[in-house]
């Protein structure tokens, strides 16, 4: 099945802001609502209780009859319809005191009978319009000591509370839309500004592909910087490498013309065309060597150079029998550089085998760490160099025979090498007497 394209990032980001904005700042609003609704009911309760104590001190007992005298200082119980009611019943249901203004009214009891002493606060209908109630179960006693049961009612019509409500509902709804608008706008802002380095990310890819520019820009946030930096490793590398092709490619052509001259000119005898071939194919066989050679990698693993240079030792003894080099390996046997093991062998190889051509008898390899660098040092008793020599080992297309006494084929190989991980080589000399060759090579 055709796999769907993954829509932009910024849609994305729109889309999840569209939809969970609106989502957050309903709840909050319903949060809200509900929190405000709650405290408007408990005040009305806390009113109503309020009341109820101002009933109550405004009873008067007197000849076995309740009164209620001017103490009644709340007016809403002397207007008719007020919307604030009370009655005051005993046990059996016998109506001892209405107010004025729930006259004609059918006051509905309460729904549970609250014991002595307690209060009941509910809601309730009267003429199907909606009140709070409030009961409470009291023990009067009389001037001739006997307890009399008393239920205080009083009832308050909810239409305040509600026109209060539904006015913050209507406030709460307008300025959460106008919190709503400002935060999509916001969003969007920051949005756009956020991914502005993507875009410009893109852009330069852009650029890239249509060969404007030969890298990426180097500023990217930080957390760009690993993609950008890594695209521009594999574009360096890609470019070193085509270098290292053509590079090979002419030596190789370079390195042909003497066996292909021999050969055209038909005078050697079969053992000499036998030998040239044998040189071809061996040319042949370095270069490809070298057109492969793999360069720095970021997670590579760590190639010990210790053990590798006692191996290529130990080769270059048996191939130099006649002049019996000592090679004086005082490599750390931690030691370990960020370097492929191929890369390494190519690299020490040549250098060793340059080494062994020049020197008198004795070879010594030596190191210091730095900080995030390892220098090696290669020394040899041989003759040395004089410094014009030293500048033209790091020519390219000069022939192995004409760097001087054994330094050469190989130097332009080292070279390579040691650019693609960007080291550094160095010559002077050396207390051995002969050529000291100093690698600068990265441990990590």
């Amino acid at each position: 099945m055709p796999s769907t394209r993954p829509g932009s990032i910024t849609r994305r980001l729109i889309l999840a802001s569209l939809t969970l904005m609106p989502l957050l700042l309903g709840l909050t609003g319903i949060a809200i609502d509900r929190a405000h609704t709650s405290s408007l009911i408990s005040a009305e309760e806390e009113q109503l209780r309020l009341q109820f104590f101002g009933l109550l001190g405004a009873i008067e007992w007197q000849d076995g009859n309740f009164e209620m005298g001017d103490r009644l200082k709340e007016p809403r119980f002397w207007q008719f319809r007020s919307g604030l009611y009370a009655e005051i019943k005993e046990r059996n249901g016998t109506v001892v005191w209405r107010s004025v203004s729930s006259d004609t009214l059918n006051l509905p009891p309460p729904k549970d009978m609250p014991r002595s002493g307690r209060e009941l606060f509910d809601e309730t209908k009267i003429n199907n319009k909606p009140f709070f109630t409030f009961h409470y179960h009291a023990i009067w006693e009389t001037e001739n000591d006997n307890d009399v049961p008393l239920l205080f009612s009083l009832y308050s019509q909810q239409s305040t509370l509600l026109n209060e409500r539904n006015n913050f509902r209507a406030q709460l709804s307008l300025w959460l839309g106008l919190v709503l608008l400002l935060s999509l706008f916001i969003s969007a802002f920051i949005l756009y500004w956020g991914l502005r380095p993507l875009r410009e990310l893109a852009r330069d890819l852009r650029r890239l592909e249509h060969g404007e520019t030969l890298k990426l820009s180097t500023n990217y946030p930080r957390e760009l910087r690993g993609i950008t930096d890594n695209l521009n490793q594999l574009l360096d590398k890609e470019k070193k490498q085509r270098e290292r092709y053509r590079n090979t490619l002419a030596d190789l052509a370079h390195s042909l013309k003497t066996p292909l001259a021999v050969l055209k000119s038909g005078s050697a005898d079969p053992a000499a065309t036998q030998d040239q071939i044998t040189r071809m194919d061996n040319i042949i066989n370095y270069q490809l060597k070298r057109a492969v050679s793999s360069g720095k990698q970021q997670l590579a693993s760590k190639t010990p150079i210790k053990a590798l240079i006692d191996r290529l030792s130990q080769s270059l003894e048996k191939v130099y029998r006649d002049k019996s080099p000592q090679f004086q390996n005082q490599l750390p046997n931690k030691l370990a550089l960020a370097i492929d093991e191929q890369d390494a062998m190519e690299l020490f190889g040549n250098l060793l085998d340059n080494a062994s051509k020049a020197c008198q008898g004795r070879v010594r390899i030596t190191a210091s760490e730095k900080q995030h660098a390892c220098h090696v040092h290669i020394d040899d008793d041989g003759p040395g160099m004089t410094e014009d020599q030293r500048q033209q080992l790091l020519q390219r297309g000069l022939r192995g025979d004409q760097y001087g006494q054994g330094h050469g084929l190989g130097l332009a190989i080292v070279r390579d090498i040691i650019d693609s991980y960007d080291g550094e080589i160095h010559f002077s000399d050396s207390a051995l007497g002969g050529l000291k060759i100093t690698l600068v090579l990265p441990k990590r």
